[in-house]
């Protein structure tokens, strides 16, 4: 990418970078070619620009033509699968064309993806039962702009993206990943015949990440499928989806409320919790000379991880391991209630002097 981001135009690099950062509802933009007019591409004279675009499971490319000796002129564009795009649509997106505003080219690609789902459209309707399946989820109530069909001609099959309506509201942030954006939708791969061939969930990395292996393992076997699209299997499929992240925020919840409980009562203890999920933390107590550790661990159940640092345990002439215990538990309280502070306290204090004296009694102190 450092190699294509050397050959840009400087007049056009902001306008690439902030499309390439743009959240769009398919997944991320790719930059796949930079070139120019010339014979060789020299150092910052790029102004021709290869886009990979995600659409319906796949990816269309479009190349984006700037004129560097009027970089404010707009571009022309070319797909790849050779669509003739309506002079009427150019002239309505160039509208709005102003090198100034930054995300202008970012507009530009939304635009183009609308210009290729219209065209993909048709293609589909000229199928018998391609365009069957499209009308039967129009018919069932799926709403057209959640649809992305295409015909793959090589492979003699089509995609049927069906995107489900997600609520973001007071979902966890997730950082490090570079992207907030929240969808998620099933792809199926049709043959000629209707027949369903394959069909996979697709999901955004922000909402991988967020639910984890065991989430999606769980939202993946909610729902059995026929031969056919069906819009049954879709509203399963949400209302699936709507459980797991009502179950999601709950639990975020209860996380963070046990987190911020901790670092209320044992401020100087606190050595690092998770920030992002609320998922674990741990505290560093020192008793009698030695040093304890309490690792939380904030899933469905607490999980208590103790470890003594300083009092190791000899299991051979020189060789010494840390003394752990480890405790499953449900808390009594929930952590929005008023006695949840003296509740963890008294467990945790508790758990503690059991640990210490039974390490005392178990270990060697080095």
């Amino acid at each position: 990418m450092d190699d294509m981001e050397n050959k840009i135009h400087p007049s056009f690099s902001d306008l690439v970078e902030t499309a390439l950062d743009f959240e769009y509802p398919g997944g991320p933009l790719e930059l796949s070619k930079v070139t120019s007019e010339d014979d060789f591409v020299k150092p910052y004279t790029g102004h021709h620009f290869t886009f990979r675009i995600p659409y319906s499971g796949t990816f269309v490319e479009w190349e984006i033509l700037f004129d560097p000796e009027n970089p404010t002129q707009p571009p022309d564009f070319v797909c790849a699968d050779d669509i003739n795009c309506d002079p009427d649509s150019y002239c309505q997106m160039m509208q709005f064309w102003d090198l100034q505003s930054p995300d202008c080219l970012a507009k530009l690609v939304s635009q183009l993806i609308h210009i290729y789902k219209e065209y993909q459209i048709s293609q589909i309707l000229g199928f018998g039962k391609a365009a069957e399946t499209y009308h039967s989820l129009v018919t069932a109530g799926v709403l057209v702009e959640n649809i992305e069909a295409c015909y793959l001609s090589r492979e003699r099959k089509f995609n049927f993206l069906i995107k489900l309506n997600v609520n973001d509201e007071d979902l966890p942030v997730v950082k490090g990943l570079g992207s907030i954006l929240v969808y998620a939708g099933l792809l199926f791969s049709l043959g000629m015949d209707g027949k369903i061939l394959t069909h996979s969930l697709v999901i955004s990395p922000y909402l991988e990440r967020l639910l984890g292996s065991q989430l999606l393992d769980q939202l993946q076997s909610t729902s059995s499928f026929s031969q056919n699209i069906d819009a049954l299997v879709l509203n399963d499929f949400s209302l699936s989806l709507y459980r797991i992240l009502k179950k999601v925020r709950e639990n975020h919840k209860r996380r963070r409320d046990t987190v911020s409980t901790l670092l209320g009562l044992y401020p100087t203890n606190v050595v690092f919790y998770d920030e992002e999920l609320y998922s674990h933390i741990i505290l560093l107590f020192k008793l009698d000379d030695a040093r304890y550790v309490t690792h939380l661990e904030l899933n469905d159940e607490a999980k208590f991880i103790f470890f003594a640092m300083d009092c190791p345990v000899k299991i051979a002439k020189e060789e010494t391991i840390p003394y752990t215990e480890t405790e499953t538990l449900s808390f009594a309280h929930k952590p929005s209630t008023a006695e949840f502070s003296k509740y963890l306290h008294k467990t945790l204090s508790s758990k503690l002097k059991l640990f210490v004296n039974r390490a005392l009694k178990s270990v060697t102190p080095a």
